[in-house]
């Protein structure tokens, strides 16, 4: 997973650096909206109890994105994640809970072709763990719910745009802590529309 990280980050460095290189893009500016189903991940850090078992995700998860184009290769965007509720089982008990994700992030887009581009964004995220049901102690999960802001990055998309105004994309990005020891990461492929 680290070497994952590093290896996003640096193309995201590439992808910020190089945008003023390809200055004939054939990429529109103005507002977009998008959606995307897919996936969430949940890294639960050790709370000082063994784990018995996997993680179990119950719902599936979407993104709503608005953003606008200022150029061909910048722009800014706000999105909500709704991850859906997971379910981790201890030892001494478990724990369901529901995780929301907002953010507001700064985009940076490389075009490889007529149609396709590499973007990459830079995210402000404030996300909520909120504790459905627990089975023990619900003392002992406290660091599983919560909510915390931050500073997130990468999030790259490999987007491929079908007319003027529609585009296919996927993405992967991680959306930061949702709680004091609960991580989350966000993985979908989705359409937007140009305005």
């Amino acid at each position: 997973m680290k070497n994952m990280t590093i290896t996003l980050l640096c193309v995201t460095l590439v992808a910020f650096v190089a945008a003023p290189v390809h200055a004939e893009s054939h990429f529109d500016t103005g507002p977009f909206v998008g959606v995307s189903i897919g996936g969430a991940g949940f890294m639960p850090r050790s709370i000082g109890l063994a784990e018995t078992g996997e993680r179990e995700h119950d719902n599936g998860t979407a993104k709503l994105t608005a953003g606008y184009w200022f150029s061909p290769h910048w722009g800014v965007a706000a999105s909500y994640v709704d991850m859906g509720d997971f379910t981790q089982t201890y030892t001494n008990g478990s724990f369901r809970g529901d995780v929301r994700s907002v953010g507001l992030g700064l985009l940076g887009r490389v075009a490889i072709s007529d149609r396709w581009s590499l973007i990459g964004e830079m995210t402000l995220t404030h996300n909520q763990s909120k504790q459905v049901s627990v089975t023990g102690d619900p003392a002992q999960f406290s660091d599983l719910s919560g909510e915390s802001t931050q500073v997130v990055l990468p999030r790259l998309e490999i987007n491929y745009k079908v007319n003027e105004a529609a585009s296919l994309f996927v993405e992967a990005e991680s959306r930061g802590k949702a709680a004091e020891e609960l991580k989350t990461a966000y993985a979908g492929i989705g359409l937007r529309w140009q305005f």
